[in-house]
This record gives structure tokens, C-alpha cells and sequence, in this order.
């Protein structure tokens, strides 16, 4: 096929070309990719030849991904990952005899071709969705304890499974689960081993621990260690494994960095109107500059979030929906009509709620981690605009409301409403200093 002077496409006859360019086996013209045949027949040869077992049959648990496989979008996608080590390790699970399952998978090293294959088993319900963060903690635990000595494991692993691990399965069933949050209970798991560890090597039986003997520790760890150190040291105070110690909490810094009014509303304007700016960049850009959500909020927000009626468009951000401006309510329709899809597979049909912001994996959302600098990038930067957006809505709202609104602790939304009502000095002298850093 090639291009014709009207913008349509010719075959190769009517080009005055003799040569057949149509796949020989399903007469596809044009796109041939080997032995004469087009790239899809050839995505279809090779996933049967992937997923077939020693027998030659394609087995029933694997139907539904052969199936997605041969009819994605891009054909040449699937070949070119067919070639990579994540083909290679999905061959060799459709050549065991053992049925897939995540618990299979969670036994093998967790590296990216591990997860590109559960990923596609998901997307395709051949495995059950999870919440990957918190299993990703759970398969670290295990890992963590393992090499342990046993007097460290009757205190690590009720630490870790009592305190962390129900604490995130709770924030997990709530939708309240990130990667940011693994990362920290990871880190508080990690700290309390080598505390334990620390001790051990000097000689410090963890019974006998004093605050002078913690405070040697806190002055030679980091700062990433300091903090995490203090919810082990809470939890060994409450159960009178240790004196009763000071433990490091986590200090929560006044807000220093704002936009002033004009600022915020010229950004919020190029949010809503600057259509050379990305669809998904312009929503997000918009959401922290109204709502003051974090980015790592903004990502996991689903499709079903979003709903119209003959009032107007609202969005559900955590307990109660919230009227959205007309102008952004047209971007989410657009965005969820038409989205950057960065997955070579897409989610079967009834699989669950579709995320607003689309990640490479085609079950989770797009990570904070590369939305959070592109903001940054395009000149719309979100930590004076989220604290900006939340003086406002702190001046205007109840702590209450602002918390069943936007889904903040209730008492971080007391102590904004403290900074925007009862200490406008405070705020003054804050945007003072950030314009000079600017």
C-alpha cells in the first residue's frame, strides 16, 4: 500500500508495481513482516507456538491471554515483546505443569519481566487483580525474615505483621494503599532490622536498652533511619519490651512555598485553556490547583469517579462528589474518551473501573514518579500550588468538610484551617520568603 496525491492509500498494481504485497496467508496488503505474511499472522504463529504446552495444545488458563495477544492493537508490539525475556518466562510457565497462579509467581525473583508477565496474566483475568503494593510488601517481608536469627524473629515479625502489615491492609481495602506507602513501611521493616542488628554488635541486649544507648544509634543513623526507627521503638514502649523511650516522631514542616493569587490563578488558566500542554498534564495541573491533591492521589483517580447529570459534572475524590468547573469537567470527558493508553494490552471488559490516568501496565495507573516532573517540567510545579489551593480551601471550609471533601486526615485539615484563619502573619511571611527564593 502506499499514499495517493488525494491523502488515500493504492495497492501495489495500481501504483503500476507487479509485485504481491499482500500477506499470503490472510491477504492483508501491504505491512509484510516474514516469510510473506503480515505482522499479524505472524504475532498469531508465534503466541500459539509461546503458550502451547509440551503437548502442542494451548491450554485453557492461557486462552484468554493467547487471545489478547493476537488481537492487541499492534501486532508488532507483541512480537517485539515476544522476543524478550518476559516471552521467554511466559513460555516457560505455559511449558510447566503446575496451574499459574500469583503464589507461583511471588516465588520467583520479583524483576521487571516478572511483573510484565503478571501484568498481562491480570489484564487479562487469567490471574485475579490484587493490590501489587502491598503484596510487593508481603513478599519483601518474607524475604526480610528470612536470613534472621531466632531471637530476632520473635520480635521482627510480630512487629512487621501486627503494626505494618495490618496497617497497610487496612489503608489497602480503603483505596488508600500507594507505592509512596510501601516504600515507608518497607524502610520501617528494613530500620528495625539493622537496629536489631546494631544492638547485637554492641553488645546492647534490647531489653536492657536505655535513651542514651537510642540516642548513640539516632546520632549515626540517617535521617531516612531516624524516622523510621521511631514507630519500632512506639511498638516495643507499648507491649514493655523497652522502657519506656523517647521515639522519634515525624515532624510535620509549616508550609513554606506558595504562589500569590495572580500566580496561581494565571497557572490554574493555563490548566484549563493551554491546549499545546498534554490532556492528562492540563487535568492534573488543574487538580492540585483547585483541590490541592497530591499527585500521588491524582493518579489513582478511576474513570467512575467521574459523573454528570442534569445538574452538572461532579467528581468523587474520597467520601462526598465535589461540582467541577464546566471547562474541567469537558477535559475528564475528553481524557476518558480518548486516552493516552501506554499499554500494548488494554483491560478486558469488565474488569473494574478504568484508571483517569493510564499507566504502561494496563491494570494500574501512571506513576507519580514521572507525572509529578513533568508538571515540574512544563512550568506548573505542585508543592506551592497544592499548598496555595489548600490555604484557600482551609479559609473557606470547616475541617470537617474539608476532610470528607478531599480525603485528608481530619487534623491536618484542623491545623491548615489554624495556618489560614489564625495565622495570616504566618502565611505573609511564608510567600515572603518563597518569592525570594524564586
Amino acid at each position: 500500500m502506499g499514499p495517493t496525491e488525494a491523502g488515500g492509500e493504492a495497492c501495489g498494481p495500481c501504483w503500476g508495481i507487479d509485485v504481491d504485497f499482500s500477506c499470503q496467508r490472510c491477504a492483508y496488503p501491504g505491512d509484510i513482516y516474514a516469510d510473506g505474511c503480515c505482522t499479524r499472522c505472524v504475532a498469531s504463529d508465534r503466541v500459539r507456538d509461546l503458550l502451547s504446552g509440551e503437548n502442542g495444545q494451548l491450554g485453557p488458563q492461557l486462552a484468554p491471554l493467547a487471545e489478547a495477544l493476537i488481537s492487541a492493537a499492534s501486532p508488532r508490539s507483541v512480537i517485539n515483546w515476544l522476543s524478550r525475556s518476559g516471552g521467554q518466562l511466559l513460555a516457560s510457565l505455559a511449558a510447566g505443569q503446575a496451574e499459574i497462579t500469583h503464589d507461583l509467581l511471588d516465588d520467583l525473583p520479583q524483576e521487571h519481566d516478572t511483573r510484565a508477565v503478571r501484568n498481562l496474566l491480570v489484564t487479562t483475568q487469567v490471574l485475579p487483580v490484587r493490590d501489587e503494593f502491598l503484596a510487593r510488601l508481603e513478599i519483601r517481608l518474607r524475604q526480610a525474615l528470612e536470613p534472621l536469627p531466632s531471637h530476632h524473629l520473635r520480635i521482627i515479625r510480630p512487629f512487621a505483621e501486627w503494626s505494618i502489615v495490618r496497617d497497610a491492609r487496612r489503608r489497602s481495602s480503603r483505596g488508600r494503599y500507594f507505592e509512596s506507602s510501601a516504600t515507608v513501611d518497607r524502610g520501617k521493616i528494613r530500620t528495625a532490622i539493622e537496629f536489631m542488628a546494631w544492638l547485637d554488635t554492641s553488645d546492647f541486649p534490647l531489653s536492657d536498652l536505655t535513651q542514651s544507648t537510642l540516642d548513640l544509634w539516632l546520632v549515626t543513623a540517617s535521617p531516612t533511619r531516624r524516622k523510621a526507627i521511631g514507630a519500632f521503638i512506639r511498638w516495643t514502649n507499648a507491649r514493655r519490651l523497652t522502657r519506656q523511650l523517647e521515639a522519634p516522631t515525624r515532624s510535620r514542616a509549616q508550609p513554606s512555598v506558595f504562589h500569590d493569587d495572580a500566580e496561581h490563578h494565571d497557572q490554574l488558566v493555563r490548566c484549563l485553556t493551554d491546549q499545546e500542554l498534554p490532556l492528562d498534564v492540563r487535568i492534573a495541573g488543574a487538580f492540585v490547583r483547585l483541590y490541592a491533591l497530591p499527585v500521588t492521589r491524582i493518579v489513582h483517580l478511576t474513570t467512575d469517579c467521574f459523573k454528570r447529570d442534569q445538574d452538572g459534572a461532579y467528581i468523587t475524590f474520597d467520601k462526598a462528589p465535589v461540582l467541577l468547573p464546566p471547562t474541567l469537567a469537558r477535559l475528564i470527558e475528553r481524557q476518558i474518551a480518548n486516552p493516552v493508553t501506554r499499554s500494548m494490552l488494554q483491560p478486558a471488559p469488565g474488569s473494574g473501573p478504568a484508571f483517569l490516568f493510564p499507566g504502561p501496565l494496563a491494570h494500574q495507573p501512571r506513576r507519580p514518579h514521572g507525572l509529578a516532573p513533568q508538571l515540574l517540567e512544563l512550568g506548573l510545579p505542585t508543592l506551592a500550588a497544592h499548598n496555595t489551593a489548600m490555604i484557600a480551601i482551609a479559609a473557606d471550609l470547616p475541617p470537617i468538610v474539608t476532610s470528607d471533601l478531599f480525603g485528608i486526615h481530619v487534623n491536618t485539615a484542623v491545623e491548615w484551617s489554624v495556618l489560614a484563619q489564625d495565622s495570616w502573619a504566618d502565611y505573609l511571611a511564608a510567600l515572603k520568603v518563597s518569592k525570594k527564593r524564586v
